[in-house]
């Protein structure tokens, strides 16, 4: 992929098979986002989101691991993202995860997670 693209950078854990993230994925591409997915022997899904965000040209980073999905940006201190998620709770809340990382790029409104 082209370092200069701008894209939502996700960050995946190595024990988590790439196929775990496919809605997630899903909802990114449904709000018109691109977005790079790379794997990482890193587990802990704050840092490796982190990470993400820093790497990211929009700021926007994505980290899966220890079975959670966290959302951050570059601005925010590692320890203090702006979504946590449990991963593959359901379909439907994994592609609203995927989508709210695009709508923050997108400066839209947000998916209630809490009503899926």
């Amino acid at each position: 992929m082209n370092a200069h693209r701008p894209t939502i950078r996700l960050r995946l854990s190595d024990r988590i098979p790439e196929v775990r993230i496919a809605e997630v994925l899903h909802g990114i591409e449904e709000e018109g986002v691109p977005v790079e997915v790379t794997h990482h022997p890193e587990q802990n899904p704050l840092v490796l989101a982190h990470d993400a965000s820093l790497e990211s040209r929009l700021g926007i980073g994505i980290g899966v691991g220890l079975d959670f999905v966290v959302i951050t940006t570059e601005k925010l201190p590692a320890d203090r993202p702006y979504l946590v998620e449990n991963l593959n709770r359901a379909d439907a809340s994994d592609r609203a995860v995927g989508a709210n990382a695009a709508r923050l790029v997108k400066r839209m409104p947000l998916t209630d997670l809490t009503a899926i």
